[in-house]
């Protein structure tokens, strides 16, 4: 009996092992996942705009997915500039975002893989039967909230590689383009 019950304490503990290492190993990937794909670095105003307007080089004449006016955050109107329905599809592999926020003087580089693009999308689209799917990109900023502009994947797969957004208000600056 003492045999049996000792065999069962191993497996029980064997099992509460396990999990608890699947639960660090999972934890650690995502940290370390988060961690390749965002940047944080403090600079000055001047070398972020610097930044930005070399970035911007290479969408020169371009007109991004999303438009933002308004300029003070609160009041902006984004308009989507959405490809008809019959335009083909590129894969995106990367959204990559620039945020500046003047008040911290921090400057944010985010790179999305395409892949959690598609299972954010597919995650919203689960939850909402009976409406358009649509990707949310989030709060940046306090001033500066993308909740107000919805997009889908393939809003951004039909607009195809390139700039997605270029916009600023007082507290905060971001470029979004795909690739």
């Amino acid at each position: 009996m003492a045999s049996t019950t000792r065999t069962w304490l191993w497996v029980v503990l064997g099992v509460m092992g396990t999990l608890a290492l699947v639960v660090v190993v999972v934890i650690g990937g995502a940290i370390f996942e988060f961690r390749r794909h965002v940047r944080t670095e403090r600079v000055e105003n001047q070398t972020a705009e610097e930044e930005f307007n070399h970035q911007r080089e290479q969408f020169a004449g371009q007109q991004p997915l999303i438009e933002l006016t308004g300029g003070d955050g609160h009041d902006d109107q984004p308009t989507i500039h959405r490809a008809p329905d019959t335009a083909r599809r590129v894969e995106i592999k990367t959204l990559r975002v620039l945020i500046y926020s003047f008040n911290e003087g921090r400057l944010i580089h985010a790179d999305v893989p395409g892949w959690l693009l598609r299972t954010m999308s597919s995650t919203t689209r689960s939850r909402t039967p009976g409406t358009a799917p649509s990707w949310q990109g989030g709060a940046f900023d306090a001033d500066f909230n993308m909740r107000r502009v919805p997009f889908s994947i393939e809003d951004l797969e039909r607009h195809g590689l390139g700039l997605v957004l270029d916009g600023r208000n007082r507290q905060t600056r971001i470029l979004m383009w795909s690739e």
